[in-house]
C-alpha cells in the first residue's frame, strides 16, 4: 500500500507540476509531456486540475493508511515476541521447580562395565504350541 500510495502521488504530482509549468499563460491547448491534452477552455483545464488534485490526495491517503497499517502490524509483532518470551521464562522456572534434584552417584546403580559376554540377556519365557491342525490342512475324503 505504501509503494501505491507514493506511486500513485508521484505521478498525480508530476502531470499536476508539468501542466502548471509548461502552460503557465495559455489555456487554449495545453500540453503535458509533449502531448496536447485537447482542453479549449478554463472550466475544462479547471476539472483536469481538479482531477490531479484529487488523484495527489488519494496517493497522500493512501500512502497513511499502509504506513499506519505497518506500524500496527510492528506493534503487535513486538508485544507478541514480548509474550513468547514470558511464557518461555515462566514455562522455564515451572521447569526449574517441579525438576527432580540431582542424586549423589553413590545411590544410583553401577555402571554397564562393556562386557557383552557375562551380563546376562533379557528373560524369554516360551510360548505354549497349539497342536490342533488347522480346518484346511484336515484330510479331506477322496471320492474313488
Amino acid at each position: 500500500m505504501i509503494i501505491l500510495g507514493l506511486l500513485l502521488l508521484v505521478i498525480a504530482g508530476a502531470f499536476g507540476i508539468d501542466l502548471i509549468v509548461k502552460n503557465d499563460v495559455h489555456i487554449a491547448n495545453p500540453t503535458v509531456f509533449g502531448e496536447r491534452l485537447g482542453i479549449h477552455s478554463a472550466a475544462s483545464l479547471f476539472v483536469v486540475g481538479a482531477i490531479t488534485g484529487a488523484a495527489v490526495l488519494l496517493g497522500v491517503a493512501v500512502l497513511i493508511w499502509g504506513i499506519r497499517r505497518k506500524g500496527v502490524h510492528v506493534v503487535s509483532r513486538r508485544h507478541e515476541r514480548a509474550e513468547t518470551r514470558r511464557v518461555r521464562e515462566e514455562r522455564d522456572q515451572l521447569r526449574a521447580q517441579t525438576a527432580p534434584a540431582p542424586t549423589s552417584t553413590s545411590d544410583q546403580a553401577p555402571a554397564p562395565t562393556g562386557n557383552a559376554d557375562t551380563e546376562a540377556g533379557p528373560a524369554t519365557t516360551p510360548t505354549p504350541v497349539d497342536d490342533t491342525p488347522h480346518p484346511a490342512d484336515r484330510a479331506q475324503p477322496q471320492e474313488a
